[in-house]
């Protein structure tokens, strides 16, 4: 296998788990984008706005439009930092956190699913090694 064909499968791996995502999730009027913000905040609580961006390489005008919406709908809540005023740390409502826990459910379904349906992959090995790719691209 040729090392740039990598990129490859990840992108298809990542589109193909969001379409079937969407079409899962249509009737909780939440974009793809927006629903993964919620799951990483429900996963690192008391994140700021800034952390969000970094960790998950995110455009920080962008993420700046999305945490609005997100707010707008009563998802999420944006405080200014008790140590760092120029932060902003972001936080799950109640509803929020019933939407997180709803939608790692249904994204954890997706992947038991397609694991059970090919036991040929290792779930154990693929996330070990997926973790050491995002520590090593954390490190650079």
């Amino acid at each position: 296998m040729e090392l740039f064909e990598f990129s490859k499968y990840i992108a298809s791996v990542y589109r193909q788990s969001k379409n079937d995502f969407k079409q899962q999730i249509t009737e909780l009027d939440v974009r793809a984008t927006q629903s993964d913000l919620l799951m990483f905040i429900q996963d690192h609580p008391g994140i700021t706005q800034r952390q969000i961006a970094h960790n998950m390489t995110l455009d920080a005008s962008l993420l700046t439009k999305d945490i609005k919406i997100l707010i707008d709908h009563g998802w999420v809540q944006r405080e200014v930092h008790a140590k760092d005023r120029r932060a902003r740390v972001i936080t799950l409502t109640t509803a929020g956190t019933a939407l997180a826990q709803r939608l790692q459910t249904t994204m954890g379904n997706w992947w038991a699913d397609l694991f059970r349906s090919n036991p040929e992959i290792d779930s154990v090995v693929l996330g070990q090694q997926l973790e050491l790719v995002r520590k090593a691209l954390e490190e650079r």
